[in-house]
């Protein structure tokens, strides 16, 4: 069954502009995420997501860089740009995740990927990773069944169409590890604040070529909590709910 990682990108950001191709350690922030995310075994390629609007193009040069692929589709709703993707590169399963995140875990990829096939589940989410680490498993097929229930074009926030509409066989993979249990742990980078944490992990553990696991970054973060307090009051996002047809 062929899988790909797809990874929703866009540099539309306005609380921190351009977020995910700001440096660290003189790389841009998702250039990180694609060093991470290639370590993932159970995926055949990696695309990045992104827009026809001319200021994504800096995105499509950072996947010919990194030697990933690029789909360029609609700007704002991101359930049509994942399904045209998964359709032009012949993708029966999507694991995405977002670039404004760039520490998903690949370990936990692999695991998604095996428990979502094993269960034959249309969605499979993650629960216990800190908010930023996780990814989501979709069926292709899920993917246009969806597309074609929604009434609107704006889907920055789809979850809900697999979940909440009674229509999708999905499930939940809960983490047991306590290396890595850490739910309300903010990982994830909106503002300035969130940035700042994440390069203050980088300047611990980043040794300017390898990727460091997941359970590190927990480590250094109960060893020295002055860390996760950079951020630890900064609420996400809210989404807004979904529209049926």
């Amino acid at each position: 069954m062929k899988s790909a990682i797809l990874i929703t990108a866009r540099l539309k950001s306005t609380r921190l502009p351009k977020k995910i191709t700001k440096l660290i350690h003189g790389k841009p922030m998702i250039k990180h995420m694609l060093d991470r995310l290639k370590l993932a075994k159970n995926t055949s390629k990696i695309i990045i997501c992104t827009s026809t609007v001319t200021q994504d193009d800096p995105l499509e040069k950072i996947a010919e860089q990194e030697k990933v692929s690029c789909y360029r589709g609609d700007a704002d709703d991101v359930l049509l740009r994942l399904t045209s993707a998964a359709e032009k590169f012949n993708i029966e399963t999507v694991i995405n995740c977002t670039a404004d995140n760039p520490f998903v875990d690949p370990l936990y990829i692999d695991k998604l990927y095996e428990y979502h096939i094993k269960e034959k589940n249309e969605f499979t989410k993650i629960e216990g990773l800190p908010w930023g680490t996780f990814s989501y498993a979709i069926s292709a097929k899920a993917l246009r069944k969806a597309c074609e229930l929604k009434n609107e074009t704006d889907t920055e926030v789809w979850h809900g169409y697999f979940m909440d509409t009674g229509k999708f066989k999905w499930d939940v993979l809960r983490v047991t590890d306590e290396e890595v249990l850490w739910p309300d742990l903010r990982l994830t980078v909106d503002v300035a604040e969130d940035f700042e944490m994440i390069t203050k992990i980088f300047d611990e553990l980043y040794d300017g070529k390898n990727v460091f696991p997941l359970k590190e970054i927990i480590k250094i973060c109960r060893e020295k909590p002055e860390i996760p307090a950079i951020n630890n009051h900064v609420l996400q996002k809210v989404g807004v709910p979904i529209k049926l047809k």
